[in-house]
Formats: structure tokens, sequence, C-alpha cells
């Protein structure tokens, strides 16, 4: 069958709502998520439901809260017709709480429960997603927001008078608005698996009701399995206040622009400056200006302003309580990304003998780090050992044709800006999306003992191949 066409779909005038978030707070009670096939509406309220694998019979899931300082404890009941983990995105939780299979639980087979429990060290956005055969699971819809808020007294500081969260997913679906086939050579070896349906929060072309003169506090996370967005909010300047729940001194977004890869989260500040009636559309070009399509429309209501001259800026939010790095005492690393379509890898390690990029491509392996590809990407030799307690610093080459956003389990790291970076002025984050040809410098301080998975988080690029182990011990 063939797939709506991704322009179609994406610009058009039909209108969706958009879902807020209340603001119930995790109680001691374990909460349940359930994964298990259901139906989502998709498309337009009216529209042929689309056949879905769901947490809580919703999609996105449901957006868990808690507050900084919490154990929060999740009992996770699989439904579904095979196993599956959840990993809690960018939390710094002990590794038998991380969600992977084999590395750090085994899988939760069908019909079985298993209990996380997350201490919460760090506030902020976070999301939750499986980890076994995990392009098809998240592509099928298994995902949600998980929001670590701060002490209200603290979040008072921002003056914002609501907050909204948006989840930004795009589904590749056929003509009957049906989850189209997975496992497609193209996706592996180009830019991962693009949808062509967008979804805010499990809606298209969603609008939103602003109020002239607020402030809206907007947490946004990119749960795609490939897409990575490239936001234009013109006519409003808004200031980023946190990158992968970690808090930055806050900045204008100014004309640049914001990149999301896939898994990484952004919360902005915004000041609705706009008059009465007035609407304004944030834009996606992360493909260039001939192929940029509206993700919201803003409509500001007739209602008189809530105030007249736009509150203070924003105070910081004060600092996750990570140990800072000395890069005067760190261990020095390299990864280097190959492989891929246009990539010119030639040949790669795998299973201990040299193999040619036909025979790797046969194996469904498609990337290599550091010249060498996992037979078992669970049960790899490790890339790297760290030292517990030591400042690494890990400098990673993507040498591709294709964007790659890297994630590393159980840490955040400070992202070096040039050869000259300097800690004090890093932004923290668990995701650093690499451009094509580009390389990135991230350092931390390894703390938290255990085997955590470092992968592209285009889940197709993971599954065949661009995922390695790092050990501290």
């Amino acid at each position: 069958m063939s797939l709506f066409s991704r322009r179609d779909i994406l610009v058009g005038a039909a209108g969706g709502a958009l879902l807020t978030l209340s603001p119930s707070l995790a109680s001691a009670t374990p909460l349940r998520l359930s994964a298990a096939p259901g139906e989502a509406g998709l498309v337009v309220p009216d529209g042929p439901p689309t056949r879905a694998w769901l947490f809580n019979g919703q999609a996105p899931g449901p957006v868990l809260r808690a507050r900084q300082g919490e154990m929060l404890t999740v009992e996770v009941d699989n439904q579904l017709p095979e196993p599956t983990t959840v990993h809690w995105h960018g939390l710094r939780v002990p590794v038998e709480m991380d969600g992977v299979p084999y590395l750090s639980q085994p899988p939760i087979k069908p019909g079985e429960r298993f209990t996380y429990r997350l201490p919460l060290e760090d506030a902020g956005t976070f999301w939750y997603h499986p980890h076994v055969n995990s392009s098809e699971q998240v592509g099928r819809g298994l995902h949600g927001l998980l929001i670590v808020e701060e002490p209200p007294e603290v979040a008072a500081r921002l003056g914002a008078d609501r907050e909204i969260a948006w989840a930004l997913d795009d589904w590749r679906l056929d003509q009957q608005a049906q989850i189209a086939p997975f496992g497609g050579f193209r996706d592996k070896s180009h830019g991962g698996r693009f949808g062509n349906v967008l979804t805010v929060n499990g809606t298209y072309l969603t609008r939103t009701d602003l109020r002239a003169g607020e402030r809206v506090r907007l947490r946004i996370c990119n749960v795609a399995n490939a897409q990575s967005f490239h936001l234009r909010f013109t006519p409003f300047d808004p200031w980023v206040i946190a990158l992968d729940g970690h808090p930055i001194a806050p900045r204008r977004l100014g004309d640049g622009g914001l990149w999301l890869g896939a898994g990484q989260r952004a919360d902005l500040i915004l000041d609705v400056d706009l008059d009465p009636g007035a609407s304004a559309r944030i834009i996606d070009d992360a493909y260039g200006p001939d192929q940029a399509f509206e993700v919201m429309t803003w409509r500001v209501s007739e209602e008189p302003p809530l105030r007249d001259q736009p509150p203070a800026p924003p105070e910081a939010l004060p600092a996750n309580p990570l140990p800072a790095p000395d890069l005067t005492l760190a261990r020095s690393h390299k990864l280097l990304f190959e492989g891929g379509a246009m990539g010119g890898l030639q040949e790669a390690m795998m299973g201990g003998r040299m193999m040619s990029m036909r025979d790797l491509a046969e194996a469904g392996r498609l990337w290599a780090i550091n010249g060498a590809v996992p037979d078992d990407i669970y049960n790899a030799p490790s890339l790297l050992s760290f030292t517990r307690g030591e400042t690494q610093l890990i400098e990673l080459e993507n040498r591709t044709a294709w964007r790659h956003p890297i994630h590393l389990h159980g840490h955040s790291f400070r992202v070096l800006t040039g050869e000259g970076g300097s800690i004090a002025d890093a932004d923290t984050r668990d995701t650093v999306l690499l451009q094509p040809e580009e390389t990135a410098r991230i350092a931390f301080v390894a703390d938290n003992p255990g085997k955590w998975m470092l992968h592209c988080h285009v889940l197709e690029h993971q599954a065949s191949g661009m995922m390695g182990v790092v050990e501290v011990s």
C-alpha cells in the first residue's frame, strides 16, 4: 500500500487538542504501566483508528510525575506478544533498574511483571520507552514522558503561569492509517525510520490556545525513532532554561532555532507578547526551507492580556547534583562512528574476524564503532572501561553521511565546544546530536557502577550495529 505524502499530511488546516499536564505527583503506591496492543486515533479524531502498542491504552503513554528526591516505583505489566523492558531515558538509576535486556535485567516475558524502583536524584524532563526490539516497540507507540519536578518554591522562580509538555513523534502509516511494516534495509542503512504523520501528544496538526501576556513553561521531548527536529518559534523568542532535563543559565533562543535529535529534550519559557486574536506557527526546517512544515499553531484568545508587560527574565534553576568533571585529571578516549549508505566503510571486525561491508550487511550490521561491529549487541566486549570516580573525556567523531544522536545510559555529561571547551560553559546532556562529519567532545565523572549502553538513538542504527557497552568498576 502506498504511504501518505509527508508534506500533504503534515501541512493542513485540520485541528487537534493539545494534552496539557495535570499537577498530580506520584504517591507511595506503585504506579502501573500495562503494555498491550490497542488502538489510537492518530490521524483525525473521527478517522480510522490505528492499531498500535500502548502503555495504559494511550499513545503516548501516561505522563509520570514525581518530585526530586523521591523514590518512584513503577510496576510494568507485559501484555504484548513478545518480551519487553522499560528504560528510563536520562535518569541516573542503579544499573539493575536501567531496563536494558540481558545487560541489566532479563526481559519481561509476555504475561509477566517487573517492578522498577527509581531514585530521582535529578529534576527535569525525561521519558520512558522499551529497550527490547526498540525500533518496532517504540515505533508502535510505547513511550511516554516522565517529569521530575523541582520543589514548588524553586519552580516559582521561573514566573510561569502554566506548563505544557509535548511528546513529538512521527508515525509511518499506510492509506488505511495502519502502521507500515518494520525492518526495511533503507531505514537501517540511511537516516532511520522516518514517518509521514507528525503528532504532538498523539494528535496531528495540533492547535494550542494561549492568552496574551501569559508566561508558559514548555517541555519538549523528541520521542521519534529517527527524526531530528529543528524548531523555529518566530515571532516568539523563548528562553531556553534546560536541556535533557539539566538546567542551564537562561538564554534566548534567537534566530538559530532549536535542534532536538531523537531522545533529546528542552525546557523553554515563552512569553506571549502577541495581541488577542493573533496566531503564530511553529515550524520544523531540519531538512531545509523547501521541506519546512508546520508542527503547531498557536492561537491567542480574545481575552484581555493577563499582564501588560512581560515578567522579569526567568531565574536559573539550581543545577542537579552531578559531580563536576576535572579535565586536568581526565582519561581521554575516542569513538569513531562509521558505516551506512554513502559512508565509505569497506570492512569491520565482527565476531573475531574482519568482514567485508557486504558480509556485514547480510548479517544485519551496517554501522561500526572504532572499526568493530557487535555480533550480539547486548553481550559485546566493553568498548571502554572506566575506574569509578574518575573523569572521562571522550571524543565522538561522526564519519558518516547521517545524523546520530549518541546517548549514554546511567550518566549525564558536559558537551564541550571546540578544542578549548570550558567545563564551566558546557551544557549538561545525556544525548549529543552529531551532525554528518561532525566531532564532539564530552566529559563526565564515571560514578555509576555497572555495564551501560552507549548507542545511537536512531533506533534502526542501534539495532544494526551502532551500539556498544561501557563499563564502570
